[in-house]
């Protein structure tokens, strides 16, 4: 774990280099087979997807240089629970590395999303848009703008996100999953209106049970529309680096 990091780094300043795969301990992949295997007994479609490992990283200026590692869904699954650390005080995490986009329309607001009740995080909780970054199958570079963009088109089929106007504003980690998170403004070009009617045939879209937009202004007030809502660490760790952002 370590301290929150808020920034305003274009994406273009950010570098992201892969080298090879983490292992977890003896130990603790026992525990990960086990508990891959309950997980498998209940959701025969689960899949042990591969994922991007955050290792280390940098900020220098305006630039922010990531280590990273491949991991799978498995190890993260088995060492995302808060007493890990206690259970297993010599073992690293899988600490897959989270993305949460802050899609910033053409016309002021911010696309906003309900979590399924089904999900296997946050159940019904406010959130963004994001998911895990995933590696490729070489050592080398991994654009991590293209990493989340893929999560915007997934979930809501906007595909106009310009990498010379996303910002990445913040770095976290996530006491509730265990794992660090990015947080990216991500400016689009389309309407708030015409993103949520077009939105239905994402790929993706049955992960929320509903599509919002907020204005700026009610994003980052604490009496806004969400005030009764129940939010995710992600949402309020984006509303704080916004803050931050445009003061």
């Amino acid at each position: 774990m370590f301290q929150d990091q808020s920034f305003s780094i274009p994406v273009a300043h950010i570098d992201c280099h892969l080298f090879g795969n983490f292992q977890l301990q003896d130990r603790v992949e026992d525990v990960r087979k086990s508990t891959w295997a309950a997980v498998c007994a209940k959701r025969p479609a689960a899949f042990d997807g591969a994922l991007l490992r955050m290792a280390s990283y940098r900020v220098e200026g305006e630039r922010l240089s990531i280590a990273a590692s491949r991991t799978r869904f498995s190890a993260y699954v088995a060492t995302r629970h808060p007493a890990f650390a206690s259970e297993h005080p010599h073992a690293d995490r899988a600490d897959p590395l989270g993305l949460t986009a802050i899609v910033l329309t053409s016309d002021g607001k911010v696309i906003v999303t309900k979590r399924s009740l089904l999900a296997d995080q946050n159940p019904g909780g406010l959130y963004l848009i994001g998911g895990y970054a995933e590696p490729g199958e070489s050592d080398g570079p991994v654009d991590l703008f293209n990493e989340i963009a893929r999560e915007v088109e997934e979930e809501i089929s906007v595909g106009d996100v310009a990498p010379s106007e996303a910002v990445a504003v913040g770095l976290a980690y996530d006491p509730v999953f265990c794992h660090p998170e990015l947080f990216l403004l991500m400016p689009s070009k389309s309407t708030a209106a015409d993103i949520v009617s077009g939105a239905d045939g994402a790929a993706d879209r049955d992960e929320a049970s509903e599509l919002l937009f907020y204005s700026v202004d009610d994003i980052l007030d604490d009496n806004g529309p969400h005030k009764n809502a129940a939010l995710t660490w992600s949402f309020i760790k984006a509303r704080r680096f916004l803050q931050l952002h445009l003061r």
